[in-house]
């Protein structure tokens, strides 16, 4: 695999990485943990930090924890670090561990040892011991050759699996103690994760530093666009549509992307138009033995298993038409108790499937979320056999759908924003760790205001029963000068505010962030904008 040519983005996250690799070196550790929803791009991140790493004097050892028993577990760590160190140090390179081993013992007969004697306690099943010496084998290797260790472990709450009592105290220890190795852990089960990294991986010396992958901003998936279309133009509006259709998951871009070149170079068109992007969603989403369409479908049979669960079907539909709150639910599944929803809900979350904030509970994935409603749906419910039928429908739907972002692209932004600001519901919601209020709102008013005699701001003024909100749009360069005016102008504005908030799409810059917050204004940027945008199931704002 070309890894160079298939990666793209996150140079801030390897930017990290790169710095607690020289940080371990300089004697300062720093662990970290990578959380984020499976097929978002950890593994491709771990695969292009590894080949990016030239450095003799450190060794990875990278373990896919998934679905894997111990024994298969400790032979890939064992041979892992065997086959890196051999590397290093222009030895032959083997992929079987015998030969390994036989290759590196004159060099490690610590580490041999130790190695010996976990195949040996492995052997006789007396796994908890062998699982005891395993973890504690990058010291003794660090120790005896000193190299520094990265460990890399990819879905490590699968640890939890592996039926040995408190897996996840031990190893704790064994990384406060090993103080030239560095570990980077993934994991696509997001609270599940957290837990783990709070109750049973806090450590004494330090906790994790938890970094969340996330789907690509607005300007990085079009970015992404350009560098596959290269060959093709499309027009900003198909773009951006693109962009909110996938919610910017990586997976799904680079599916529909390929679909797309496919079918111009079969065409011969040197622009893709909207019927292009229409047939691409068909072959992949709509069609039976679609791409996209299969991964959905397996995955909506992995929530039902073993058995047809018909509740949880139901409970996926009511959630992707926007019945947020329980007792929405519970209404759509008749005679089914509460707590058994609430049971099923607390399961999806923890698949990371859905997210609860307050009362409130949704579907993450955007394109999960549509397949279900004008897919999913439809197939249980269609009567007859009619394939034809059902495609000249999503056709209709999905034509719908593109023109329905159009329009919502033309309005202004205040207009949009206001559109948000109506579905709030005195809800508590936590966004990318920050808790809000949102009060309900029961009147707008936009306004302009000025904060130099060439410069002015919309603001919108925001009326909720508690007081009123000042809610401020930043679209454009902002002066230090400016945000003074501003404030000024705020303090003349009748009756005193009791929350104010700047949505920037700008970058404020660091010293107007710190003065909003000084002030104690709310900074919703495009994450936290598009963050609450999709809660509620609209387009994103497109910059």
């Amino acid at each position: 695999m070309d890894i160079d040519k298939n990666f793209f983005g996150r140079q801030e996250v390897l930017g990290l990485l790169k710095k607690r690799v020289l940080d371990l070196k300089d004697g300062y550790r720093q662990n970290v943990a990578f959380i984020g929803p499976e097929h978002i791009g950890k593994t491709s991140l771990l695969q292009k930090f590894i080949h990016d790493l030239d450095d003799k004097d450190l060794i990875v050892v990278y373990v896919n924890f998934k679905g894997k028993d111990f024994p298969y577990l400790a032979t890939n760590f064992i041979t892992s670090l065997l086959y890196n160190f051999a590397k290093s140090e222009n030895l032959a390179l083997h992929h079987d561990l015998a030969l390994l081993l036989e290759t590196t013992q004159h060099r490690l007969p610590q580490t041999f040892a130790a190695i010996k004697q976990v195949q040996a306690l492995s052997e006789k099943k007396r796994f908890v011991e062998a699982y005891e010496h395993l973890v504690s084998l990058p010291e003794i290797f660090t120790l005896e050759t000193s190299k520094f260790c990265v460990i890399l472990f990819d879905e490590f709450h699968y640890l939890d699996h592996l039926d040995i009592d408190e897996a996840f105290q031990e190893l704790g220890k064994r990384i406060m103690t090993q103080k030239r190795c560095l570990y980077f852990m993934a994991s696509s089960l997001q609270e599940v994760a957290r837990k783990i990294l709070t109750e049973k991986l806090s450590l004494l010396f330090g906790h994790f530093e938890i970094v969340d992958v996330e789907p690509f901003s607005m300007k990085t998936s079009k970015e992404f666009m350009e560098s596959h279309l290269k060959d093709f133009q499309i027009k900003d509006q198909l773009k951006n549509f693109l962009v909110d259709f996938t919610g910017g998951h990586p997976l799904y871009l680079n599916i529909l992307i390929s679909q797309l070149n496919q079918l111009c170079q079969l065409h011969r068109q040197a622009e893709i138009f909207l019927p292009f992007l229409s047939y691409a969603v068909e072959n992949t989403i709509f069609n039976r033995w679609g791409v996209l369409s299969r991964h959905f479908e397996i995955l909506v049979e992995s929530l039902s298993w073993p058995k047809d669960d018909e509740a949880t079907l139901r409970l996926l539909i009511a959630l992707a038409e926007q019945k947020n709150s329980l007792d929405e639910i519970v209404c759509v599944h008749e005679r089914r108790k509460k707590i058994i929803i609430k049971q099923k809900l607390s399961h999806l979350i923890e698949l990371g499937l859905v997210e609860r904030s307050g009362r409130f509970y949704y579907l993450k994935d955007k394109l999960f979320r549509y397949w279900i409603k004008y897919i999913l749906k439809r197939r249980l419910n269609f009567v007859g056999f009619d394939p034809q039928q059902e495609r000249i429908l999503f056709r209709e739907e999905f034509a719908h759908n593109v023109n329905a972002f159009h329009l919502a692209s033309q309005k202004d932004l205040s207009v949009r924003v206001i559109e948000l600001l109506s579905c709030f519901n005195d809800e508590t919601f936590h966004v990318h760790g920050r808790r809000y209020r949102l009060s309900s709102f029961e009147k707008f008013k936009s306004t302009r205001m000025a904060m130099s005699p060439t410069a002015e701001m919309d603001v919108i003024k925001a009326y909720a029963p508690d007081g009123p909100w000042i809610v401020m749009l930043h679209d454009k360069d902002l002066s230090e000068n400016d945000m003074n005016a501003l404030l000024d102008e705020i303090k003349k504005v009748e009756g005193k505010p009791r929350k104010q908030v700047i949505i920037s799409l700008r970058d404020l810059g660091n010293p107007l962030r710190l003065r909003a917050l000084q002030e104690r204004m709310w900074i919703w940027d495009e994450k936290e904008l598009n963050f609450l945008l999709n809660m509620y199931n609209k387009p994103y704002i497109a910059l």
